[in-house]
């Protein structure tokens, strides 16, 4: 039968009263300390069996907080805070990146580098998708891919890095963007399992560049793609940018439009393209209204 949560509560803050109260003649406070802890972690995980997770994850602070202050034990609490991270996950992502932040700190401190990095990750994605913070989400990540990347986890880094890319583009940020598609197609092109990702990292980039509103800077970019990737001349993702760069420079948003539903029959356009692609036609548009 599964223990009573709240009787064990109960228990943790009568043994954590006592080892605060007064004098102890017989000394123990230390293990009346460890007791507490020990109960509060039961009584969390008891609330986690009742998936009773706010509850869990307040427990799980409490006694990540005796951890800290009474037992000096910080790489105990950085373990413990991870628990409560993962009950407040869903239900309250705010509490969630509070207390995974501790974990991350104290895990950089000891050096540990891959696990920081993989927690920081995982932050990212609670600032992206959670509470649909696109600048702390950005941090995180690339935090994140640069410990991943100092730890020579090229693959694990370069995820993170196109996120960064992504977020960096929606925010307008296109040289940013552009400097790490560039950079992860680089890596990739000598990788038979990432080689064919390139062109889609070239595409990437260079729709950033046509964002910028810079064509000389575009057909540079081609160029540049073309020296890193002979292939990539060949592929309908150079042939798009090409065409792409021909409607803006005549000022043709029906051209524009007509090249895009084409490539689209054949590779379907994601979301991010579709945003940014809609900006460049917006651009066209307003320079059309400024010379009728």
């Amino acid at each position: 039968m599964a223990q009573d949560p709240r009787a064990l509560l109960q228990k943790a803050d009568k043994t954590l009263a006592s080892a605060s109260g007064g004098f102890s003649l017989f000394g123990g406070r230390e293990e009346k300390y460890q007791n507490a802890t020990d109960l509060y972690i039961q009584a969390a995980n008891a609330f986690r069996m009742q998936k009773s997770n706010r509850e869990a994850g307040q427990t799980f602070e409490k006694a990540a907080q005796i951890q800290i202050k009474n037992l000096n034990e910080p790489d105990d609490a950085a373990n413990t805070y991870i628990d409560a991270f993962k009950v407040y996950r869903t239900e309250s992502p705010e509490d969630a990146a509070r207390c995974v932040e501790f974990s991350i700190n104290q895990y950089c401190a000891k050096g540990n580098f891959r696990r920081a990095a993989s927690h920081k990750e995982s932050l990212g994605d609670i600032f992206e998708n959670q509470l649909g913070d696109m600048k702390r989400a950005l941090e995180a990540y690339e935090a994140a891919a640069g410990w991943y990347e100092g730890d020579g986890a090229a693959a694990l880094a370069n995820k993170l890095w196109l996120k960064v890319a992504d977020i960096a583009a929606l925010d307008g940020d296109y040289p940013k963007a552009i400097d790490h598609y560039e950079k992860v197609a680089q890596q990739s092109i000598n990788n038979n399992l990432m080689r064919y990702s390139v062109k889609e990292y070239f595409l990437k980039a260079g729709i950033c560049h046509l964002a910028a509103g810079d064509m000389i800077a575009t057909q540079r970019a081609l160029e540049k793609y073309r020296d890193m990737d002979p292939g990539f001349a060949t592929q309908r993702e150079h042939q798009l940018l090409t065409d792409l760069i021909g409607a803006i420079e005549e000022g043709d948003q029906e051209k524009f439009a007509d090249k895009l539903y084409a490539y689209d029959q054949m590779s379907k356009l994601d979301k991010w393209k579709t945003a940014i692609l809609l900006r460049i036609k917006s651009a066209i548009e307003e320079a059309d209204n400024e010379f009728s």
